[in-house]
């Protein structure tokens, strides 16, 4: 699928690609620098944009740094929402960098301690809706923290992530160009003081930044945590789409 690509522009290697199954391109590099891995991506839309059924699922991390969407999260007719958005003009006071993009949502954050899944997927308005992917992906990444004994926690809230109360676990921004998805779902996995102190004065996706939580908070995590929630979490996905 990717053999029109070269591979060592985009930091990656023959080891870096596995195949799930004969349509399924898996794609796992941690600590990726984060215009590589977009332009990775947008590589792989281009690709789709030739037809077939492929899909490309990527797993990553990525280094400190903040990412800024198209927009907050727009209410729904009866909803009022109350989300602070972000000053372009904070960017430079910033101990990391920050890279605008073409996703949905407002200012979020990355770090090495993150599980973050961008797929590839081309949608279909009959088979596979936005929001059919976007509920799949939530409730594979909740079944396998579930089997892990993190309990309730939930995607069914008027703002969109996966949350456990008040307090949101991960993210999901997705941009679509021509049926194809890219960007994705960010989960905190491991916490990051480093990145909780630069938040203080920002609000990541219009939010109290206190908001945000991560796994290693809810219950203990080993060093091997992100491929172990990798391993279940993609085959969980198997069926999917």
């Amino acid at each position: 699928m990717l053999n029109q690509l070269n591979l060592n522009n985009y930091g990656l290697t023959e080891e870096n690609l596995s195949h799930f199954d004969e349509r399924t391109l898996i794609v796992k590099k941690w600590n990726w620098d984060y215009q590589t891995a977009l332009s990775f991506q947008k590589a792989c839309v281009g690709l789709f944009q030739e037809g077939g059924n492929q899909r490309v699922l990527i797993v990553c991390n990525h280094p400190n740094l903040f990412t800024n969407g198209r927009g907050l999260q727009k209410a729904k007719k009866g909803q009022t929402l109350d989300l602070v958005d972000f000053d372009p003009a904070m960017a430079n006071l910033l101990p990391y960098p920050v890279h605008q993009i073409t996703r949905g949502g407002g200012l979020t954050f990355h770090h090495p301690g993150q599980y973050i899944f961008y797929p590839i997927v081309k949608l279909n308005p009959k088979t596979l809706s936005l929001s059919k992917m976007i509920d799949d992906i939530f409730d594979s990444a909740r079944l396998t923290l579930e089997s892990w004994g993190v309990e309730n926690l939930s995607s069914e809230n008027e703002l969109l992530g996966l949350w456990r109360g008040k307090n949101k676990v991960a993210s999901m921004g997705i941009a679509i160009e021509k049926l194809t998805t890219f960007h994705g779902m960010a989960l905190n996995m491991y916490k990051n003081d480093e990145i909780k102190n630069a938040m203080r004065s920002l609000n990541p996706c219009g939010l109290n930044p206190e908001t945000y939580i991560s796994v290693e908070e809810l219950r203990p995590l080993d060093s091997n945590a992100l491929e172990d929630f990798h391993t279940e979490f993609i085959k969980r996905l198997q069926h999917a789409w």
